[in-house]
């Protein structure tokens, strides 16, 4: 499924595959869509896209330049949020939304708050990169109030007694939790946020998640470089290996037409 062959939009699909998602690996905001469509069971190709190299034509596609990109009958959609509803109706199968439009607008209000508060706190104490008290503080009320969504309630998740769109909306920056903490100590603990954590050990136990989890070194390594203000989009990516180039004399001198030369 997963390819990091560039791929043009016209390029023909394999025999079942049903939409193409251009995605990035590390990208959060592209788990939401791979999430959906992974608890659906959906057949599609993935495209992986170097977010320091895009094609001019993926601008044509999305003119933020962003992905998730994903194009299905014949259409093209992004925004993540705006994607995974797409995934949502044009799938209805298993149904992930409820059918009770109070109760589907409160699901909203959850992923919503942690989309404009909490994930801005995330990055803010992220790039400082240490327990900065202030952006440790602004973080920890916005997880706070995610744990006390749940504590009112009573269910397992935010969907309800079964993991959910909400869920899967709000997951992907939890997942990434373990790092933050290694950068910046700050913990999700059971004592302080009871319900959520204990949010967190049911979602490692869904199946989505499980084969939408990313490498927890290769996350490492990408938040280390985004730190830095330059990202690398193609750490885990496969790599054509050098040609070995034969000593061409005694002196070790190599063959200037293959010099550098990439399979």
């Amino acid at each position: 499924m997963s390819s990091d062959v560039l791929k043009l939009p016209n390029d023909k699909l394999e025999d079942g595959q049903v939409l193409r998602l251009y995605s990035m690996r590390m990208c959060p905001y592209a788990q939401r869509a791979r999430l959906m469509l992974a608890a659906k069971n959906i057949n599609y190709d993935l495209v992986n896209i170097d977010l320091n190299n895009k094609p001019d034509w993926f601008f044509d596609l999305n003119p933020y330049g962003e992905v998730p990109v994903l194009l299905h009958n014949g259409g093209c959609v992004y925004e993540s949020l705006i994607t995974a509803e797409y995934i949502e109706e044009a799938f209805p199968q298993p149904k992930f939304y409820s059918d009770d439009p109070l109760v589907r607008a409160r699901e909203k209000i959850y992923f919503n708050h942690w989309t404009k508060k909490g994930i801005p706190a995330f990055y803010s104490l992220l790039k400082v990169g240490y327990p900065d008290p202030e952006q440790t503080k602004r973080l920890e009320e916005h997880v706070g109030i995610m744990d006390s969504f749940l504590k009112k309630l009573n269910t397992p998740y935010f969907h309800g007694d079964q993991v959910g769109f909400p869920d899967y909306m709000i997951w992907p920056w939890f997942e990434r939790a373990p790092v933050l903490k290694d950068i910046t100590e700050f913990n999700i603990s059971p004592e302080k946020y009871p319900h959520l954590s204990a949010w967190i050990n049911r979602m490692w136990k869904d199946p989505a998640v499980l084969k939408c989890m990313i490498d927890p070194q290769l996350m490492i390594d990408h938040y280390q470089f985004y730190r830095t203000g330059k990202p690398d989009f193609t750490l885990g990516a496969a790599k054509p290996a050098p040609v070995q180039e034969l000593l061409e004399n005694l002196d070790g001198l190599r063959d200037p037409t293959t010099r550098d030369r990439q399979k």
